[in-house]
C-alpha cells in the first residue's frame, strides 16, 4: 500500500500487463554472458581438483548470468512485482520485492509534467525538470503495460489541471 499525503485520493490503482515480451535489445551484451558463463564454468570444473578453489570461479558466473538473462528477463520480474497509483497529486511506481521489500518512486503531477502515451497496452512516460542547487534534473517515472492506458492518461490530464 502506498502512504498518501494528508487529504490525498487515489484516484486509480493498477499493475502491468503480466508476460510480455523478453527484452532482446543487446544481443552482444547476452553473448558474452554466456561465453563468461561458458568459461568460467569450465574454470570450475579444472579447479575441483584444488580443493576449494573453484569457489573463486563463482563471482565470475554470477555476473555472466547477469550479463546473459537480467536484461531479457527484468521486464518481466518487473511487471509481477510492480503496483502503480495515480492520485490527485501524484503518479506512484512501488516495487514489492521479495527479500528488498517496497521502493516507491513519486512524481508530483503539475502542468509542466511532460505525459507520453504509446501502445496497446498502453506505456505512459512522465517526465519533469526539476531545478535545484546542483542544476537541472529530470525526474522520470513509467506506468508500463497497463490495461487502461487512455483513461488514466485522461486522469493525468485532470490532475495537471488541477480538476481532480
Amino acid at each position: 500500500m502506498t502512504d498518501l499525503q494528508p487529504g490525498e485520493r487515489i484516484l486509480w490503482e493498477g499493475r502491468p500487463e503480466p508476460g510480455g515480451l523478453l527484452d532482446v535489445s543487446r544481443p552482444g551484451e547476452m553473448v558474452f554472458g554466456l561465453a563468461f558463463i561458458a568459461f568460467s564454468l569450465f574454470w570450475m570444473t579444472k579447479a575441483l581438483e584444488q580443493g576449494a578453489f573453484w569457489l573463486f570461479g563463482l563471482p565470475f558466473l554470477v555476473v555472466g548470468m547477469k550479463l546473459a538473462f537480467w536484461r531479457a528477463y527484468q521486464p518481466r520480474l518487473r511487471a509481477k512485482f510492480a503496483r502503480y497509483t495515480l492520485t490527485d497529486r501524484r503518479a506512484i511506481v512501488a516495487m514489492h520485492w521479495p527479500l528488498a521489500g517496497v521502493r516507491e518512486h513519486a512524481l508530483t503531477l503539475t502542468p509542466a509534467t511532460i505525459v507520453d502515451s504509446e501502445g496497446e497496452p498502453a506505456t505512459i512516460r512522465l517526465h519533469q525538470q526539476m531545478t535545484g542547487p546542483r542544476g537541472a534534473v529530470t525526474e522520470s517515472l513509467i506506468f508500463d503495460r497497463i490495461d487502461e492506458g487512455a483513461q488514466v492518461l485522461a486522469l493525468i490530464r485532470q490532475v495537471q489541471r488541477g480538476a481532480a
